[in-house]
C-alpha cells in the first residue's frame, strides 16, 4: 500500500512496505508545492523540459529537505531506455544509465519520470539498495534482470528478501500501444478494448520480478495513474511532451 505524506505544501507518497523497515528512506515526488509555473507546474524537478534552472533547483532543495537529505549529494543517470546499471559510491551523475545500486549510506539514488515507472529494489539483510527506471523499453532490454543480478552477484543478495516498490507510472486504463510495442509483450499484460490495445506495464514489471525470484508479497505496486491524474502527476503521454518530471528518490541511512 502506498501513502500520501503531506509535507508543507508538497504531497510525497511513501511506500508502506519499504517504511516497515528501518535504515531506509524513499519518497515518490507528485507535482504539487513547487516553485514551477505552466506547463511545469509546479514541483517540476526536470532542468532538461524547458523550464528555469532557478525554480528546479528550488523544487528540488524542497523535494530533498522534505525526505531529509542534501539537494547536492545525490546518485543519477542520464535516462536512455537502455538495461545499464551503474554501481554507486559516490553522488554524480552516470551517463547512459537506467538503474543505480549502492550499500553508501546518505547517497539518494534518484529516478526522473513522467510515465516511466520508478522501482525500488531493498534487499534488508545484505543492506542494498536500488533504483530502477522501468519504461518498456528498458523493461524488454532485461534492465529489471540485470539489476536484480547484479545485486546476487556482487553483493550475495537473496532474491526472497528483496523487497520492492513500483511507483506512478501510465496504467492501461491510458497506455494505448501499438503493434510494434504490444508485439514485444505477452497476452497476459495486454488490454483490449475494440481493436485498440493497451499495455499493462506494472503487471509486466511483476512478471519479470517474479521470475527473478521476488516474492509476490515482497511487491507494493501503487495502483497510480500519471495519466489519469493531472492534478498530482505530470504525464508526457496526457501533455504530449510538454510536461515537469517527477522523481523518485531512495537511500540508505
Amino acid at each position: 500500500m502506498f501513502n500520501a505524506v503531506h509535507i508543507n505544501d508538497l504531497i510525497v507518497y511513501q511506500s508502506s512496505l519499504l517504511n516497515s523497515w528501518n535504515g531506509i528512506c524513499h519518497g515518490f515526488s507528485t507535482r504539487a508545492g513547487g516553485v514551477s509555473n505552466s506547463p511545469h507546474n509546479t514541483l517540476n524537478l526536470g532542468l532538461s523540459v524547458g523550464d528555469t534552472p532557478e525554480n528546479v533547483h528550488k523544487n528540488r532543495k524542497l523535494f530533498f529537505q522534505a525526505l531529509k537529505s542534501d539537494p547536492q549529494q545525490f546518485a543519477q543517470g542520464v535516462q536512455v531506455h537502455g538495461n545499464t546499471i551503474q554501481i554507486v559510491d559516490h553522488p554524480d551523475t552516470f551517463e547512459s544509465t537506467d538503474a543505480l545500486i549502492t550499500i553508501r549510506k546518505n547517497i539518494p539514488l534518484v529516478i526522473k519520470t513522467a510515465d516511466c515507472t520508478p522501482v525500488i529494489l531493498f534487499e534488508p539483510e545484505q543492506r542494498v539498495v536500488a533504483a530502477v527506471h522501468a519504461g518498456w523499453r528498458s523493461v524488454v532490454r532485461g534492465i529489471l534482470k540485470n539489476t536484480i543480478r547484479t545485486m546476487v552477484r556482487d553483493f550475495n543478495c537473496n532474491p526472497e528478501n528483496i523487497k520492492c516498490a513500483t511507483g506512478p507510472s501510465i496504467r492501461s486504463c491510458c497506455y494505448e500501444v501499438k503493434s510494434d510495442v504490444s508485439s514485444r509483450f505477452p497476452d497476459d499484460v495486454l488490454v483490449r478494448h475494440n481493436s485498440n490495445e493497451y499495455l499493462d506495464i506494472p503487471k509486466a514489471i511483476q512478471l519479470r520480478l517474479i521470475d527473478q525470484g521476488i516474492q509476490i508479497e515482497n511487491i507494493d505496486d501503487s495502483q497510480l495513474c500519471t495519466a489519469c491524474n493531472e492534478k498530482l502527476f505530470f504525464s508526457h503521454r496526457r501533455e504530449k511532451g510538454k510536461t515537469g518530471r517527477m522523481m523518485m528518490a531512495v537511500y540508505l541511512t
